[in-house]
């Protein structure tokens, strides 16, 4: 087999080259076969100088929220940040359903994760497996890879047998310091047809599949062969779950369809539909009653069908009550089942129901072959016995029920055995949507992990984590776009005080300069209100690709 060139190898810090040898050759014997070493020394990154041998490599699993905005706010005078992920950028998800309503581009929301101004490193892999003995990274290359700006379509097992370009090389990473931000997959209850059949909303790649099925739909509707019943079922976008990535989705679509698409296809109009499922008696569940009632009513009169306390069992491809076999086909309609009304005809269904761990954290992050005594210490900050230590039975705590890494105040992971004894990684870090601090989980936010990675960068920076306080959650307020022009936003109170808040267009525009402010660049915060503008003057991007 031949060598493999990285375009951005890791530095070696201070780790020898006999001991990075014996580290490339020690593995899984599952990955003997497919590994690589990382230690090829060709045309370093220019995040990367030689110079750095003297810093801490703090590798970051993940380039969302919370592994960008670390890798921003690290030192580069104490730290050399590596960060891997499957994909090479950030996304700023906030504006996602915008882009997917055909008000930004693609572009105006993405951040590259490699830049020249900024001292990061960066490897396009995935994480497969950590040894917490060795301190290293076992990762699987992306760069080829099919559906990396995608939710996934198809479940882990059948991912696994995939042939040809989906299959990367493996290499190791080392690491003196290590921050777990890989987030969450889209939760689907194993309701049947979901996985295969619906449109999940999570990247940039989803987005933009969304857009095109719109469009799509009403070009298949406006066809001569097209019978009024088919037309009807293409034109109705169902969207499950009514959170906020729901809500702001139907309400984005609502704009998009409603105002724009509609004059472009006057013979339809009047058909299209939006409808909003949820299990829950209410949308938006995290605001007050009285705003959740409001936006209820407000997208009512909008036109969106909003159908809460319903339960879908099934999603599938083909005409309501048509016989099986029920194979895909774009062409025509999709079948969503409920409980409560049975089959419905529907063009789209986009499926944003909540969060679930990813196959990483699930698996890989769960047994500990060597209990790792050069980096954890007990609960108390003394030093495992050495019997204690070759206790075999030592695995990753975990939250029960959700599977989210159980860390401390500090965000830091922690190990349990059989006995009821807890260990704390001293090295090992983990927050976002993969990680739930024991002293209080955050809401599952961008807000929350900003604010997990800040301050974990900032106590790295200081090097005062041993005594700093625990990581203490700071509400903002929470925002929420419901269309027309109308939003809701929710000032932090305390408990016993009724909520201060605002609605309408007051809140729209407070949520469109909130969301231009925390733009990353000022590149894109130039590039959104100048969409904006154009959009104003003539109408939204309704091109097809």
């Amino acid at each position: 087999m031949t060598s493999m060139f990285v375009n951005s190898p890791v530095r070696l810090g201070r780790i020898s080259r006999p001991l990075l040898s014996s580290i490339c050759r020690v593995g899984r014997s599952s990955f003997v076969q497919s590994r690589r070493c990382l230690a090829t020394q060709v045309d370093h990154s220019a995040a990367v100088p030689e110079s750095d041998s003297g810093k801490e490599r703090v590798v970051i699993l993940g380039s969302g929220w919370g592994g960008y905005t670390l890798s921003r706010k690290l030192s580069p005078k104490s730290f050399s940040p590596v960060v891997i992920s499957p994909r090479s950028y950030f996304v700023f998800t906030p504006l996602l359903t915008d882009a997917a309503g055909g008000s930004l581009d693609f572009s105006n929301i993405v951040e590259p994760v490699r830049d020249p101004h900024a001292k990061v490193d960066f490897i396009q892999a995935a994480a497969r497996a950590v040894n917490l003995e060795k301190k290293t990274v076992l990762c699987e290359s992306t760069v080829v890879s099919r559906g990396v700006t995608e939710t996934p379509r198809t479940h882990e097992h059948e991912r696994e047998s995939e042939k040809g370009p989906g299959k990367g090389d493996f290499f190791e990473v080392p690491y003196d310091k290590l921050v777990i931000a890989v987030g969450a997959v889209s939760k689907t209850f194993n309701t049947p047809g979901v996985r295969h059949n619906a449109m999940f909303f999570k990247d940039i790649g989803d987005a933009r599949r969304v857009r095109r099925r719109v469009r799509e739909c009403f070009e298949l509707a406006v066809l001569p062969t097209t019978t009024p019943e088919m037309r009807k079922w293409l034109l109705h976008f169902a969207i499950v779950g009514a959170g906020p990535t729901g809500t702001e989705l139907a309400a984005s679509l609502r704009d998009f369809i409603y105002k724009d698409m509609t004059a472009l296809y006057p013979a339809v109009k009047g058909l299209p539909t939006i409808t909003l499922y949820d299990v829950a008696p209410k949308v938006l569940s995290m605001f007050d009653e009285s705003l959740s009632k409001y936006a209820m009513e407000t997208m009512k009169k909008e036109g969106i069908d909003i159908k809460t306390s319903h339960h879908v069992e099934g999603l599938r491809w083909g005409a309501p009550g048509a016989e099986p076999p029920y194979e895909m086909d774009p062409r025509h309609c999709l079948t969503i089942t409920t409980k409560e009304e049975g089959e419905v005809g529907i063009g789209m269904c986009v499926w944003g129901t909540g969060n679930a761990m990813n196959k990483f954290v699930k698996t890989a992050l769960q047994d500990v072959e060597t209990f790792p005594t050069a980096s954890a210490l007990l609960k108390d900050g003394t030093q495992a016995s050495p019997e204690l230590a070759k206790d075999t039975t030592w695995h990753i705590k975990k939250a029960p029920k959700v599977g989210a890494l159980l860390v401390d105040g500090q965000l830091r992971v922690q190990l349990e055995n059989a006995d009821g004894k807890t260990a704390v990684l001293q090295d090992v870090f983990a927050l976002g949507d993969n990680a739930m601090p024991e002293t209080g989980a955050p809401p599952a936010t961008a807000q929350a992990t900003t604010q997990e990675a800040k301050w974990l960068a900032t106590r790295l920076n200081k090097g005062d984590l041993q005594r700093s306080e625990p990581f203490s959650f700071q509400n903002m307020g929470t925002l929420a776009y419901i269309g027309d022009a109308n939003a809701l936003m929710q000032f932090p109170t305390e408990v016993s005080k009724p909520p201060k808040y605002l609605t309408g267009r007051r809140a729209w525009l407070v949520w469109k300069l909130a969301y231009l402010t925390m733009s990353m660049s000022w590149r894109n915060k130039l590039r959104i209100a100048f969409r904006w503008v154009l959009n104003s003057i003539f109408g939204r991007d309704v091109s097809r690709w």
